[in-house]
């Protein structure tokens, strides 16, 4: 998941990457490497087009014999435009997020999936918001991607120096009410959702409609004394992450357990994530897909995907890095240890059995229809505060 630079980017993505400029095990370059082995793949290549994260599986299916590829994007935006440039004749695999499933189908860039490919998705297994078939990676008719893992944002807060009852009751007006040292991603597309939730009595997701101008100027002025009450704004999560450690900052809005979960991974369990039940908070959904390559290797491919789907590839791809993603695929959550799962979570220190029960008060993380308004307001907000 991309937070900061790619969930809450202009281009709407959310994908396996930090986004932050932290130094993280997630590189930005190329990673290739040939398999042994002694199976029928033996000599058989495969190219995938991806977030971070996926380093594990990769192994996986070398070790059936298949030299593998990954080219990594720090965007969604990039990954589609890679296809698009001509690109998908030179990869099998493509990892997305929530909507760029639809806007690739359309582009004729992906092919749809077949669910007798995918016995977990035969099973039933998938959580059941992200099952099949999930609305989010459908189509035409068809379903275009089979999602490996999720997480969710609000606003993280260190839970020895706040009141969780006063979270709860005043929701994400914390960030700006002033009881509480605050600071905000400088991402409109991550924070404005959760204020609209705020500040609304909407009964569509906030990301799914257009509101009227008097709403987008209300929003505006909230957005200014938001601006006015906090003590900075931060681009990336590193730096909301060292905030919180150092004591500048004890509730964060605009990140969820992704971008937290290296605190939480690394012993300060202070760290937490709260959608405040009267207002919510969003989540989002990788996808793997099938590219529409002429040489597709379907076989390798699924191979890939299922790897991805399986007890031993869901704990690498959420856990092996520093961002902890949630597994898809409830018949994996026994490959990780209680406190595991809380750290991934960061959620009332509740493991991965609290999915249905945080995911009830979410929407889908979507690309607005106002989405370029959004950040002329964010932007024009940001000058006329004293921030």
């Amino acid at each position: 998941m991309a937070a900061i630079a790619g969930c809450s980017g202009s281009d709407g993505g959310s994908g396996g990457s930090d986004g932050s400029s932290d130094g993280g095990d997630d590189s930005s370059s190329d990673g290739s490497s040939d398999g042994g082995g002694g199976s029928s793949y033996d000599g058989q290549e495969l190219n995938v087009l991806t977030w971070g994260g996926y380093e594990g599986v990769s192994q996986m299916v070398e070790d059936m014999g298949a030299s593998t590829n990954l080219k990594l994007i720090s965007s969604d935006k990039e990954g589609f435009n890679t296809l698009q440039g001509g690109g998908a004749s030179q990869f099998d695999v493509l990892v997305l997020d929530n909507q760029w499933a639809q806007r690739n189908a359309k582009a004729d860039t992906i092919v749809p999936l077949r669910r007798e490919e995918y016995p977990a998705a035969q099973e039933g297994t998938i959580i059941e918001k992200f099952n099949w078939p999930y609305q989010t990676f459908g189509f035409d008719g068809e379903q275009w991607a089979i999602a490996p893992r999720w997480g969710w944002e609000g606003m993280g807060y260190n839970d020895d120096e706040v009141e969780l009852a006063d979270l709860e009751s005043e929701g994400y007006a914390a960030i700006w009410d002033g009881d509480y040292k605050a600071m905000a991603a400088d991402a409109p597309t991550s924070v404005i959702p959760l204020v609209m939730q705020q500040i609304f009595d909407l009964d569509e997701n906030p990301m799914a409609i257009e509101v009227s101008d008097s709403r987008l100027e209300t929003l505006e002025e909230t957005l200014v004394e938001m601006f006015n009450s906090v003590e900075a704004v931060h681009q990336g999560a590193a730096a909301l992450r060292q905030a919180m450690l150092e004591g500048n900052a004890e509730i964060v809005l605009g990140v969820g357990n992704f971008e937290l979960s290296q605190l939480a991974a690394e012993g300060f369990d202070w760290a937490k994530v709260i959608a405040p039940p009267e207002a919510g908070g969003w989540f989002w959904t990788e996808g793997l897909c099938l590219v529409n390559n002429p040489d597709l290797n379907r076989d390798l491919a699924n191979e890939f995907i299922n790897a991805c789907l399986s007890p031993e590839g869901q704990r690498s791809i959420c856990w092996d890095g520093e961002s902890k993603g949630a597994p898809a695929n409830t018949a994996a959550f026994d490959a990780f240890s209680e406190e595991e799962q809380k750290t991934i979570m960061m959620y009332k220190d509740k493991g991965f059995e609290a999915a249905d029960e945080i995911l009830s008060g979410l929407d889908q993380y979507l690309i607005s229809p106002q989405q370029e308004q959004w950040t002329e307001i964010w932007e024009r907000a940001k000058a006329r505060s004293d921030l």
